[in-house]
């Protein structure tokens, strides 16, 4: 045996200190009902019938309580000696704690963030042991700290929040409940070995022509052996490196260059192979002692930040192996409250679902966690970038000596853990903390790099000094940026860095049709709400008389300040409503989501113009996903439901594209008649100016016959249409029409089809007048829905039709949904595990 590890689980828990359930404290210890190796107090607590549901009704303000009491964990392990070391390894606890072995106290804790190993060798005794943690109030705790020094400011949450190393977002956000819950919120292991390898870190550095790759391969070990061996096998399995040293300390490095590597790139670029690094650890007579295998891909990743061909500032975008990429791509926050509930199963559903989605890139927000390794792992796996934030959100963070030493450690520790991982490009300080120190309109100077805990915005000692030393020390060819969003003389420069775009929905409510002026280097973060699927809506809304878009209880679901006036007026503004039932007020405010979002990713990808002119670089929709179920921004509810929102994305990211402005468009939204001399007003004729263009990521240019169709909407007559052949380029967008004027005196779609030489079609895109509340459509409209062969369900339709939703009951899904359809098109949507025969309910817009 190389070494024993015992992975602890079969928790207990007991109340330590409450001043408000007093029948909780006693020394009655409750077993957990599961035998999982992580557990937080809210999941336990219903197990055990001594809390209602949190995400239920208004549950969530019911167990309030739980975050100001104490809670205290056990387990017992058992111990065999024969080894020559025993540690404790705690990869993470949550967050105030002290440890206890035996009765014996080996370790307190004060930051979530932290992993610790304690050797415990004279503490363990042969047979049964108890590990006891203590777990304080981390709200009780964080406002003592507020109390003895002073309140930051911050949005969202508690202020306290700001003094613990903890996920802010237990503190309440706009999305999310307030829920400060404890627990060992990763494994516990207790190892005992004689020789063992606590750590391998992989660092490559690709040469530009891609042809070599320098690899050190970072050792830790503990414990006493001879000599290491690192081998490297290639993805093909055939060995590729190998060599031994020997013993020289318990950090060693060992360095090779792989010639011509098989690169990794991300899923819409190309393959993800991946190296497989294994270290042993050996005696002088060649006994294995100790054996570790990482996973690797190897890639050359850049931030480019260069002038730009005929507009300010500089680009801001994201090079793989010497390609350029525009990201498209979603905002991560924690899928869970309680994220123990998570299974590895849970994340490889989230992120199929974005590699499905089109997207390239999830961003890890700063007020969550550093995530699990699995989500890492399957990043890797699947092709997808990681933007990663440090776990600092919304405030305006306090400096002490104490928080800066523990915030180096946490630094160290993660980027440590995550430098394997391929998938992860870039490293940001903060999210908006700069913007949130703009908006109290705190000056700083930022070429000042001494004395910056001094000053009135002290935290930039953390984002300027300790984040970026430790990703220059521990992942040297890892971007690193100050905060998102972050570039210019502020935070909103949209020539420079990235840019929050909240100008929809926040700040000044802009109407949607203005994404084109809206537009930034890199967009991180925009977004625009919706309500979940009704089933998920009913999950959390008990009674059926609340089951209504006005309730108590469906208000209290989401979080966002203002939600009731910015919702109604971008609903009002854009779509038409005959009735406010759920399921009337599900599809508006998932259609309106929909065309708000897939309008941005359309707007933005033309601007991605190639060399020179990389002028959007990229657009990450906030959010993909929810942490409980509510009415949110996420594009996918909370138990994984696309909502309309998410197919418009996929639609608008697909590798290629077609993309349709019209010139009307935003003085028709505005309900006023036009002022151009070349614009009349409704109910005369009017002279619609049309661009056309298409966005080709791949890397090879697609030839094509280009169809254009302007359709009238009512009858669907074609008033004007013409063909020609073109030429898209690679990795761009590329303009094929641009101010073609179209004289009509009726509401004109624009309909827009990429044909291959054999006549199939490569990509279609249509375009309506705005705003879609305006439009009357035929009543003798009719969608049919057909599922002739298992798994594919064909749509047809005599009539122009917007936001086609296909529903079946039960899990079915659907490769895409809520598309536009026209007469003359069979439309086939792949829908895995659909029988033939099968009924399928078909909604669109305006359906009487």
């Amino acid at each position: 045996m190389l070494t024993k590890l015992t992975v602890l689980s079969s928790w207990s828990w007991r109340c330590a200190k409450s001043s408000t359930h007093k029948e909780l404290v006693n020394d009655r210890w409750t077993a957990c009902s599961h035998s999982r190796a992580t557990t937080q107090i809210h999941p336990d607590l219903v197990d055990a019938g001594l809390i209602p549901e949190p995400f239920v009704d208004a549950n969530d303000l019911r167990v309030q309580w739980v975050g100001e009491a104490d809670w205290e964990y056990r387990a017992t392990f058992e111990y065999s000696p024969g080894f020559k070391f025993t540690d404790l390894v705690f990869e993470g606890l949550d967050t105030f704690t002290t440890v206890y072995l035996n009765d014996v106290k080996i370790l307190e804790t004060d930051n979530m963030f932290h992993s610790h190993r304690v050797p415990v060798k004279d503490l363990v005794t042969e047979g049964d042991n108890f590990l006891r943690i203590y777990f304080y109030s981390a709200l009780l705790k964080a406002r003592e700290l507020e109390g003895a020094n002073k309140r930051m400011s911050l949005w969202n949450g508690e202020s306290c929040r700001l003094y613990v190393r903890k996920a802010q977002y237990h503190f309440g956000w706009d999305w999310g409940p307030t829920l400060v819950t404890c627990g060992p919120y990763k494994e516990v292991k207790l190892e005992s070995y004689d020789a063992t390898i606590t750590e391998i870190s992989v660092i490559s550095d690709i040469s530009e022509a891609l042809d070599a790759a320098n690899t050190t391969v970072i050792v830790k070990t503990s414990g006493e052996y001879h000599h290491a061996c690192v081998q490297v096998l290639s993805p093909d399995g055939s060995l590729a490196k190998s060599e031994c040293v020997s013993y020289s300390d318990q950090f060693q490095e060992v360095k090779f260059t792989l010639e011509r590597p098989e690169l990794w790139y991300p899923h819409k670029y190309g393959a993800q192979p991946l190296y497989q690094f294994t270290v042993k650890l050996f005696t002088s007579s060649n006994h294995e002692l100790a054996k570790l295998s990482r996973s690797v891909g190897l890639r050359r990743a850049r931030v480019v930040e260069s002038p730009l061909i005929g507009q300010p500032g500089t680009s801001f975008y994201f090079e793989i192996n010497n390609v350029p990429i525009f990201v498209a791509g979603s905002n991560w926050i924690p899928a869970h409250s309680f994220h123990t509930l998570l299974t590895a199963e849970d994340y490889y559903s989230w992120i199929k679902l974005a590699v499905d989605g089109n997207q390239d890139m999830l961003r890890v927000w700063g007020g969550g966690i550093y995530e699990l390794d699995v989500f890492y792992q399957l990043c890797d796996k699947f092709g997808v970038l990681v933007w990663q934030d440090f776990m600092f959100a919304c405030g305006l963070y306090p400096h002490t000596p104490d928080l800066a030493k523990s915030i180096t450690i946490e630094a160290e520790q993660q980027v440590s853990r995550l430098r394997n991982h391929c998938s992860v490009v870039i490293y940001t300080g903060n999210n908006e903390d700069y913007q949130l120190a703009e908006s109290l309109d705190i000056k700083w100077d930022r070429r000042q790099k001494h004395g910056l805990s001094e000053t009135e915005f002290p935290a930039r000692e953390y984002y300027e000094r300790i984040l970026p030393m430790a990703v220059r020390k521990l992942s040297p060819n890892t971007f690193y940026h100050f905060g998102s969003p972050y570039g210019g003389d502020t935070t909103h420069d949209p020539t420079v860095g990235d840019i929050h775009q909240w100008n929809v929905w926040h700040g000044t409510q802009e109407k949607y049709q203005n994404w084109n002026q809206l537009a930034g280097r890199f967009v991180s973060e925009f977004g625009m709400q919706a309500f979940p699927n009704i089933e998920t809506v009913k999950s959390f809304v008990t009674e059926a008389s609340s089951q209504h878009p006005q309730s108590e209880i469906v208000d209290h679901h989401n979080k966002a300040d203002g939600f009731e006036r910015r919702l109604a007026l971008y609903i009002m503004e854009n779509i038409k409503i005959d009735s406010m039932d759920l399921a009337s007020w599900t599809y508006a405010t998932q259609f309106m989501q929909a065309e708000c979002l897939a309008y941005a990713y359309r707007c933005w990808r033309r601007e991605w113009k190639g060399k020179g002119k990389e002028y959007v670089a990229g657009a990450l929709v906030w959010q993909l996903n929810d942490c409980w179920p509510t009415i949110s921004w996420a594009t996918c509810d909370f138990y994984l439901r696309p909502k309309l929102a998410y197919y418009a994305i996929k639609r608008e990211s697909s590798p290629l594209s077609l993309g349709i402005y019209r010139d009307d468009r935003d003085k028709r939204a505005s309900g006023r008649p036009a002022k151009s001399d070349t614009l009349y007003a409704y109910g005369s004729q009017k002279l619609l100016s049309v661009d056309v263009w298409a966005v080709n990521s791949s890397l090879s240019p697609v030839q094509g016959r280009l169809m254009v169709e302007f359709i009238e909407v009512f009858s669907g007559k074609i008033v004007f249409e013409l063909q020609q052949d073109v030429d898209i380029l690679a990795n761009q967008s590329t303009q094929f029409l641009a101010d073609v004027p179209v004289p009509t005196d009726c509401h004109t779609v624009v309909y827009v089809r990429l044909l291959d030489t054999s006549g199939s079609v490569l990509a279609r895109a249509s375009d309506w007048p705005q705003p879609l509340k305006y439009l009357s459509f035929n009543p003798g409209l009719n969608v049919a829905a057909e599922v002739k062969e298992d798994g594919f369900v064909t749509v047809t339709t005599n009539y122009p039709v917007k936001c086609v939703v296909l529903d079946v009951p039960g899990a079915t899904t659907f490769d895409d949904n809520g598309f536009d359809a026209f007469e003359g098109d069979t439309i086939v949507v792949k829908a895995p595990g659909l029988a033939k025969g099968s009924l399928v309910r078909v909604e669109y817009y305006q359906r009487k």
